[in-house]
């Protein structure tokens, strides 16, 4: 039986359509990832002067969502193994969803940094299941290019979520 992807063996070609919908696919990834912080960040000073979140609480939640992400980042790439990239990737979108519907929702401080927490794990998810992605489906020629692409998915979503407030 042959495994798509180690450095023995690469994948087919899979055509340029596909590896720019995957392409698309990563960097969004990546950036969902993200999401629930940037926004928190651009956020920061209508949470605090409207909905009364202390400077302290803002704070924590980039302590609490890196923090998490760095001690699940370890677990993250060994799920990845076992479960393969495409149910991680399917994960961490629909962990990031949630954990931004929770931040949403969140009536006081302590759902919120429970839901940044909860954000932390798709972090986690992102590289080893983005890279694996690119390594079981992208031919080696490809690989550098979009990797790169994927990785600018990290400051589209930072983007994203501080254009409308800009507007």
């Amino acid at each position: 039986m042959r495994s798509a992807g180690t450095a023995a063996e690469a994948p087919p070609d899979p055509g340029e359509g596909a590896v720019r919908g995957l392409t698309a696919l990563l960097t969004t990834a990546m950036a969902f990832s993200m999401m629930q912080l940037f926004l928190l960040g651009a956020l920061g000073p209508r949470l605090v002067d409207r909905l009364g979140v202390s400077e302290t609480v803002l704070g924590l939640t980039t302590t609490v969502g890196f923090g998490t992400a760095a001690v699940l980042s370890p677990a993250g790439g060994r799920i990845v193994d076992r479960v393969g990239p495409r149910r991680a990737l399917v994960t961490l979108l629909a962990l990031s969803a949630v954990a931004l519907a929770l931040i949403g929702a969140a009536p006081g401080s302590g759902l919120l940094l429970v839901a940044v927490a909860l954000g932390g794990l798709p972090q986690a998810l992102a590289n080893p299941a983005t890279n694996k992605a690119i390594l079981a489906s992208v031919p080696a020629p490809r690989r550098g290019a979009v990797t790169g692409t994927k990785q600018s998915g990290v400051q589209l979503g930072a983007f994203v979520a501080g254009l409308p407030l800009a507007v």
